[in-house]
């Protein structure tokens, strides 16, 4: 089984998820009806839940990966929403670290996580900085 799995629903699915799920800081039980019954999840599972259907009650494609998981480039690229190409660049220059299994590289997803924060909080300033030239009257050229 693949460590790495992506999720997402229809939009009739979204309403009504959105319906049960639209207070992200709801709390309480969470139980799962199986074949075998009832069963209520423990705190932390019940969280993680409540999370992922919120998220995809949102229209947000949703991710879910173990911790140990390793991405292909092109499955690094599809999440950081990047080119192969360039995330193979990323990877030679040492930028994102990268493992060779064989003659292809693989990528801990914890990297390629880190490395999207890094560079999500890399362009909120470069973003702040364009409003602060803005409202100074910095002209763009």
């Amino acid at each position: 089984m693949s460590k790495t799995l992506a999720y997402t629903i229809s939009a009739s699915d979204r309403k009504r998820l959105a319906s049960t799920f639209a207070d992200p800081d709801a709390a309480g039980p969470v139980s799962v009806q199986t074949d075998a019954g009832v069963v209520e999840l423990p705190a932390a599972a019940a969280d993680a839940v409540r999370h992922l259907l919120g998220e995809l009650a949102s229209g947000a494609s949703v991710h879910v990966f173990a911790d140990d998981a390793e991405l292909t480039t092109q499955e690094a690229a599809d999440l950081l929403g990047l080119s192969r190409t360039y995330v193979v660049r990323l990877i030679d220059q040492g930028t994102i670290s990268a493992r060779m299994a064989g003659t292809h590289r693989r990528l801990r997803v914890t990297d390629v996580l880190a490395y999207e924060s890094h560079r999500k909080s890399r362009l909120k300033a470069v973003a702040g900085i364009t409003e602060a030239d803005v409202v100074a009257g910095v002209p763009y050229r």
